[in-house]
């Protein structure tokens, strides 16, 4: 067969058959050609892509058991024993370590006890991998409110970069906030972590203090058997003592106790206020930041026991014994309703807003302002004070205030600020009308509302605190606006409550 008579068409591919008579024939085979690189790259591809596939399903896999595996445990030795905590977001955690002996039974309503000098550190490993109790409370903080935390809560936590730095790391001292009366130096979102200490290189630690009653009753029968001779302020005398553990121990955390810090917001504030007026604290820190805390306490020892005798009338008890014997619940029960919720709301002339900060004549010697004006003896340390616009937006006093009308508004104030006068109420609704500035439509009311109080309870003691301040020594003053920018918010609303800056002074 002549192959030559044949054209081959574009593409064709073809080959020689041998028959048995040896002759040779030619096949032609129609077939599509197809270019052998082509071929080679889709193979390619698929195994490419299969191999990808199996990557990510494999670094998938690493991560969750990442994830679910407990971090890193690590051990550090303290004046009162050794410590578990662990490693995580780059800095190591312990959490929930006693600073002091449980203020249970007789320690109840009694100055702290020091765990080495009542021979009551911890012989085994002490595992501080996770937080313990809160201080007793209610939340929130009015009639139906809950009970919950335990008497046996000074502990506190500490997070570090590093136990071993080149050089030791700036010490940063959190107090929480909550009115004296609720929360807890380990509530998510306000307190440090390991990812704060890593980025700011600085040893954290986070304490819990005596709150309302326990931390803060003032009564005459509570000064039996107290080598201070006085009552109230437990919850300050409970900071001290964080501090001094800190002096003492927080080199073992790679922390400088020659560099700490106290800071807090709100309560938390006002508690930083306070130690830098008490001698109580002196040396015992080296600079102070209050966010958003109180100055403005000035009762005495002798007319907070008298106020707080409608407690002891409340609880049937006539002496100190009975009082200790109290459960917790009997306590936070008998505590007279109005406490918490006048420091939510516009003030009340003449209404005592509960066992709270006192000059008892041993923490504080005098009023705080009267010892910063007459240069008395107090800690001076660099002082940063700092506010929100809208401070009362945490915790409005009302529940359904966010549909209130104008008349609403106006009704309320008048009500509340009724027992100064007619004058002073016609006054506060003609600096806080309607015609103010409201970033929303339909809750100006509400915004109005908490603006007096944040103004009242907050904004103007700050601002007054500031000018008494930079008449005396340097000072800085930082005031935040409302709504803020960047950190989300816990609760929904058009209001943005509860944004929480507490940290900015430290990554700004």
């Amino acid at each position: 067969m002549n192959e030559d008579v044949y054209e081959l068409p574009e593409g064709t591919e073809y080959r020689y058959l041998v028959q048995d008579e040896g002759e040779e024939q030619i096949q032609y085979v129609r077939r599509h050609y197809v270019n052998p690189l082509l071929v080679l790259s889709r193979k390619c591809i698929i195994l490419i892509t299969c191999i990808v596939v199996a990557l990510l399903t494999l670094a998938g896999y690493l991560a969750y058991v990442a994830k679910s595996s407990p971090p890193e445990e690590t051990e550090v030795e303290t004046e009162c024993g050794w410590l578990r905590g662990r490693l995580k977001d780059g800095a190591y955690s312990f959490k929930g370590i006693p600073y002091a002996e449980p203020p249970v039974g007789k320690r109840r309503w009694r100055p702290p006890e020091d765990l080495v000098e009542a021979g009551a550190c911890w012989k085994d490993m002490y595992d501080a991998t996770r937080f313990r109790s809160v201080c007793a409370q209610v939340q929130p903080m009015r009639k139906n409110g809950k009970v919950m935390g335990q008497e046996d809560c000074l502990h506190l936590s500490v997070w570090t970069p590093s136990l071993h730095p080149v050089e030791p790391l700036p010490v940063m001292v959190w107090i929480h906030g909550g009115y004296l009366h609720m929360l807890s130096g380990q509530e998510s979102g306000y307190c440090p972590t390991e990812e704060l200490a890593h980025h700011t290189q600085m040893v954290y630690v986070s304490l819990n203090y005596r709150l309302n009653a326990f931390g803060f009753m003032a009564l005459e029968v509570l000064r039996e058997g107290s080598h201070t001779n006085t009552s109230g302020n437990y919850g300050f005398m409970d900071q001290i003592q964080a501090l001094k553990w800190v002096q003492r121990n927080i080199h073992h955390f790679g922390g400088d106790a020659r560099k700490v810090t106290i800071f807090g917001q709100s309560s938390g504030g006002t508690s930083v206020w306070t130690l830098m007026m008490s001698p109580l604290a002196k040396g015992l820190f080296h600079c102070a930041i209050d966010m958003s805390g109180s100055y403005v306490y000035n009762a005495s020892l002798e007319s907070a026991e008298t106020d707080n005798l409608e407690f002891l009338t409340r609880t049937g008890c006539k002496d100190a014994i009975c009082l200790r014997r109290l459960s917790i619940s009997q306590v936070l029960q008998q505590y007279p309703s109005w406490a918490g919720d006048d420091l939510l709301d516009l003030p009340v002339k003449g209404t005592f807003a509960g066992p709270v900060a006192i000059v008892d004549g041993y923490v504080l010697q005098a009023p705080p302002f009267e010892i910063w004006e007459n240069h008395g003896t107090y800690n001076d340390v660099p002082f940063l004070v700092g506010t929100t616009e809208q401070e009362a937006d945490f915790h409005p006093p009302y529940e359904n205030i966010s549909t209130w009308t104008w008349g609403d508004y106006q009704w309320f104030v008048k009500k509340k600020l009724s027992t100064f006068g007619e004058n002073m109420t016609n006054q506060a609704l003609k600096l806080y009308d309607s015609s103010a500035p409201c970033p929303t439509s339909d809750r100006c009311p509400e915004r109005l509302y908490t603006t007096m109080i944040s103004d009242i309870r907050v904004t103007c003691p700050n601002h007054d605190l500031a000018k008494r301040a930079a008449a005396s020594k340097l000072l800085q003053l930082v005031p935040l606006p409302q709504p803020l920018l960047l950190p989300s918010s816990r609760q929904p609303g058009l209001l943005q409550r509860s944004r929480n800056y507490s940290w900015d002074p430290l990554t700004s």
